[in-house]
């Protein structure tokens, strides 16, 4: 799976669409879908800042998990807890569907898995 295609799969996973994300991070429309191989640091910074539940890692070289534990989250982030509880209510309806997203994501990975073995089995 390369960089567009996790990327693609975030920008779903976020409920959003792929040029509301390219806006977010300055970058031109078109420009995830026409990654060759890499995407630029000054990209990769602005992703960090306005994604920071986005593991990078797994962005751009596909280890780990897409969404980072709550715990690798810095205060800013965890804000949230102080807010009321239609907020709070809000922001885990958000959660869940990420959640659900990162499930449908390891679901698809464990299909071409299987995929792979029974094609290797042949």
């Amino acid at each position: 799976m390369s960089i567009k295609d996790r990327a693609r799969i975030f920008v779903k996973s976020q409920q959003t669409t792929m040029k509301a994300f390219e806006t977010s991070i300055n970058a031109s429309n078109g420009y995830i879908n026409n990654i060759t191989r890499s995407i630029s640091l000054e990209k990769i910074d602005l992703i960090v800042e306005k994604y920071p539940i986005l593991n990078i890692e797994w962005l751009l070289t596909g280890k780990g998990d897409m969404l980072k534990p709550l715990t690798d989250l810095s205060e800013p982030e965890l804000q949230y807890i102080n807010e009321d509880a239609d907020t709070r209510a809000s922001i885990t309806a958000k959660a869940l569907v990420k959640i659900d997203a990162s499930v449908s994501h390891l679901l698809q990975e464990v299909s071409e898995i299987k995929e792979e073995l029974i094609k290797k089995r042949k």
